[in-house]
């Protein structure tokens, strides 16, 4: 089976040492190797000029799709995200792949601003954007019964409003420890999307991470 992801720097674990993005740790702990397409600072327009060459042409069976940030940090609409990352959708059914769209961590105002509070309107339009941008994506994948793994809910449950910090290196790009979460949720997932097995077959044990 072929698997591939295209993206930006939520994919390509920037601002981590080697190895320890929440990609590269589920490619250990899994048995499918998914093939990284992502590029850092890529906008949804950047990953669309290279869709065909980077995904269409490789004709993998399944494509995950991470985008949408570095848009709503740049002032585009959450529509225009919206239709960007919908026409990766409709290119991938179009040629037989199978899409299915990871919704990006929402963005952390109070860590973003730490070092520059006057930026604060500035990233709290970009935060409202991209909430907006994960819910038409995600009522769209409803309709079309596309796949999702919402990689927020990595979080749920957790002290990340008492401490960003631990969470967040900068309010957009996340720690090492938050990849580790961010990894298994994806494999929770993966296991019930790609290997069909029960996700309860795959235990996410908090207390040792």
């Amino acid at each position: 089976m072929k698997l591939l992801i295209i993206g930006d720097s939520l994919v390509t674990g920037y601002g981590l040492p080697d190895g320890k993005g929440w990609l590269d740790l589920v490619c250990e702990e899994s048995s499918e190797y998914i093939e990284n397409k992502g590029v850092n600072g890529d906008t949804t327009a950047d990953i669309l000029n290279r869709f065909h060459e980077d995904v269409i042409m490789h004709s993998p069976k399944t494509v995950f799709i991470l985008a949408g940030t570095n848009d709503a940090l740049a002032g585009r609409t959450a529509n225009y995200i919206y239709n960007n990352v919908q026409e990766m959708i409709r290119q991938c059914i179009n040629n037989g792949i199978t899409p299915i769209v990871l919704l990006p961590p929402f963005l952390n105002v109070e860590t973003a601003i730490k070092d520059d509070p006057s930026l604060k309107e500035t990233f709290e339009s970009s935060a409202n954007t991209l909430k907006r941008f994960r819910r038409l994506i995600e009522d769209y994948c409803i309709d079309e019964h596309i796949d999702t793994i919402d990689f927020n809910r990595a979080f749920i449950g957790s002290d990340m409003e008492e401490n960003p910090e631990k969470y967040y290196i900068d309010g957009i790009h996340l720690t090492e420890f938050a990849h580790r979460k961010m990894t298994d949720k994806f494999l929770y997932k993966y296991n019930y999307i790609l290997v069909h097995k029960n996700p309860t077959d795959y235990i996410i044990n908090y207390d040792t991470i």
